[in-house]
């Protein structure tokens, strides 16, 4: 069963006011005084889990009086609990034969049902125990349960609401209808809901814990960390709650205080795993790649093939640049190669109609059909289907929604949520729907989920927005562009490669003007980077430091939300630079959680952004270069450090993008050189950007549906996949 827990009844001894009635109905007949007494020992020590005992004096009992519907009933009882599942259900039955309206034992028959699976049964028993008991709450809880499993949540939440309008008490009723209202998307019902068991029991930690991670999603970050703390007063060792508030202070940028109850959770077990995946996540947010890989190992060691853990140890990888190439195509093989599954791969797909100038079924996979950067990229194209030509499934896994989820829902023609469904129901799902071309986004980041693909949904599947291979076997394509990944490119994928004429595309949108240079005023040369201290490699810091080193008097502004301003974190990039004699005075540490207009008008204060590697900047390359900023990157020898060359060649500036790092230092110190150029640039740079293939929308789409119909042409005539 699909953790059916809570249910009351099986395993307990109820103790109502008069054992012998039902509704004002007599159960059975009113044995003397002393069977009576016997019946009662007979509970006490059922009670106290005493079963030999117990079940002795109910024998005992139905030796004198074979129609007594209770021994009966709680033999049965006992039956259950000693794993003697058919001898439980006819004890029981035949209680009910003798007394229809005996309530609790349809109730726990129904229990019984649940434990082996037989979900229609046991609805039917609990409604039959409502029908002799109206107002019997538990009954309702109890098909609650089932209608939850079911993932009819909103059926669920009816008959649990029925529950607590009997008994507005019920503290598990309420705490299962908050988790009902979060699978449906409701969560202000939800907090609602853990709020009222608060009001019954204010330490109630199962929903204290339930609360804060509510409201942690609805953004209401400081309440969250607030119930969190109310929690670890009541219960200070409670990991569950060590690990929220430790997870939730990392995501606030607090990572003094992160890491002080991440640690606290770890002493109280050294092997969690949620609790060796926060650190990870942590040291990785901070920027300390050893640790943080060190980490999510400990997680595989524990749990070998933690998808989650590999999936992170996948992304840290992009950052590192002290893999090979070989190294790092290994690492995808090593991490993802077990997930393949050979049995799916031989899929015939014998029911897709292959006619060659069908409307094609797309479907797209992401968690991030909302407020984020990849739906950013993606949503022009989306927007732009051709609907006559391609029928648009998208798939979300997406926990939070926004008005950027409703856009996304108008874009398409089916909107489908797997968030609650297993990789393998979703491949179900999505075969059922003959999907002829499967889009995985962003497979190694977020919430996002490729292994689907290993269960072989379509006869077409796709990585995009992805930085590398996913090392999966049934992963059949992968988008890039001829600039990212050149023909004479080493990198290896297991998929084949799409060059599409332009990767990246981005929607124009309004920004603050672009003001002249600060150079102009201030003298110097101000140079900023606004990505994550993750991409901030011992490489790249020695670097910039040369930069900074050849250009006098110059500053570095960093920012990336409150991250870099954070008393741990400033130590850190302070020592960093420190350690290649750059002093603290020349770094200028932004901090602020601002809305995105307010965040662009702080590439007002910098002349220069400098591109990290060897993971390059994206739509931080994008904004900067819109704001006017050059963005000066150095020229890698795979997918994630050639990001930027491609943006800067499709606006014509393939000048800013180095081929060794000398050639960096030089195009930054040259650019540095002449104040009244670099104000020019900057007063060009957006309009190049706009008028460039990275902003024509219509065009990138119609050449994505080129590429589409180009993989399913060849698929139809020969079932392979080739490089385009």
């Amino acid at each position: 069963m699909n953790n059916i827990t809570n249910r009351g009844g099986t395993g307990k001894i109820f103790t109502e006011t008069d054992r012998n009635q039902i509704n004002g109905k007599t159960i059975y007949k009113k044995p003397s005084a002393s069977l009576e007494e016997i019946f009662e020992i007979g509970n006490t020590y059922h009670k106290n889990n005493q079963l030999g005992k117990a079940e002795t004096i109910y024998r005992k009992i139905l030796e004198n009086v074979p129609e007594h519907s209770g021994a009966l009933h709680f033999l049965g009882v006992i039956a259950h609990q000693s794993g003697n599942i058919n001898r439980a259900i006819e004890l029981i039955e035949n209680a009910i034969k003798l007394t229809p309206e005996y309530h609790t034992a349809h109730n726990n028959l129904g229990n019984i049902f649940v434990d082996v699976g037989e979900l229609d049964k046991a609805t039917k028993a609990f409604k039959r125990a409502i029908k002799a008991k109206s107002d019997y709450a538990q009954a309702y809880y109890n098909l609650g349960l089932i209608e939850s499993s079911k993932r009819n949540f909103n059926e669920a939440i009816d008959y649990l609401k029925k529950c607590v309008d009997i008994n507005p008490r019920h503290i598990e009723a309420h705490i299962e209808a908050g988790q009902n209202f979060i699978n449906i998307g409701n969560k202000i019902n939800a907090q609602i809901a853990y709020k009222i068991v608060l009001d019954i029991d204010n330490e109630n930690t199962q929903a204290r814990l339930k609360l804060a991670q509510v409201l942690h999603d609805l953004g209401i970050i400081e309440e969250s960390r607030k119930e969190y703390e109310i929690g670890l007063k009541i219960a200070p060792h409670d990991t569950r709650l060590l690990n929220g508030l430790g997870r939730l202070l990392a995501k606030m940028g607090k990572f003094q205080l992160a890491f002080k109850y991440l640690h606290q959770s770890l002493e109280v077990n050294n092997k969690n795993t949620e609790t060796l995946h926060n650190l990870g996540s942590a040291y990785q947010a901070i920027g300390d790649i050893k640790k943080a890989t060190d980490y999510y190992e400990s997680v595989l060691k524990i749990a070998p093939h933690a998808a989650f853990s590999e999936k992170c140890l996948l992304f840290l990888a992009l950052n590192d640049p002290g893999y090979s190439l070989d190294e790092f195509y290994d690492l995808h093989l090593k991490l993802r190669g077990h997930n393949n599954k050979p049995e799916h791969s031989k899929k015939k797909f014998k029911t897709i109609n292959r006619n060659l100038n069908k409307r094609i079924r797309l479907g797209y996979i992401s968690s991030d059909f909302r407020k984020h950067v990849v739906a950013q990229n993606i949503a022009p194209m989306l927007t732009n289907h051709n609907h006559e030509k391609f029928e648009i499934f998208l798939y979300s896994h997406s926990i939070n929604e926004d008005e950027y989820t409703e856009s996304f829902k108008r874009s398409a023609d089916h909107f489908k949520y797997i968030d609650l469904l297993t990789d393998e129901e979703a491949a179900d799902l999505i075969e059922k729907d003959k999907i002829d071309i499967l889009i995985t986004l962003a497979g190694r980041f977020d919430e996002n989920r490729p292994l689907i693909a290993t269960y072989r949904p379509a006869p077409i599947q796709v990585s995009y927005h992805d930085c590398a291979t996913s090392g999966l076997s049934d992963m059949d394509y992968y988008f890039t562009d001829e600039f990212i990944s050149p023909k004479n490119s080493k990198e290896k994928f297991t998929e084949k490669l799409y060059h599409l004429p332009t990767y990246y595309q981005y929607p124009i949108r309004k920004m603050p003007e672009v003001n002249e240079a600060p150079v102009i005023k201030n003298g110097y040369i101000t140079f900023c980077c606004f990505n994550k201290p993750e991409k901030l490699s011992n490489q790249v810091i020695e670097l910039w430091a040369q930069v900074l080193k050849r250009t006098p008097d110059s500053r570095l502004m960093l920012k990336y939300f409150d991250y870099y301003c954070e008393p741990l974190m400033k130590s850190r990039i302070e020592k960093l630079f420190t350690d290649y004699n750059i002093s603290p005075e020349r770094l200028v540490l932004k901090a602020k959680n601002d809305v995105r207009n307010e965040h662009l008008k702080l590439y007002h204060e910098a002349d220069i952004s400098l591109d990290p590697l060897p993971f390059n900047g994206a739509t931080t390359t994008f904004e900067a270069l819109s704001m006017g900023l050059p963005v000066i990157t150095l020229k890698g020898d795979r997918f994630v450090s050639r990001v930027t060359t491609s943006m800067v060649a499709h606006i014509g500036r393939p000048e800013f993008a180095a081929n060794t790092p000398e050639d960096y230092i030089k195009i930054s110190k040259d650019l540095s050189s002449n104040p009244n150029k670099l104000n020019e640039i900057r007063q060009n740079l957006r309009s190049q950007i706009h008028n460039s293939s990275l902003c024509n929308n219509e065009i990138y789409t119609t050449e994505m549906e080129r590429a589409y119909r180009n993989m399913w042409t060849h698929w139809c005539d020969t079932n392979e996949y080739r490089e385009f």
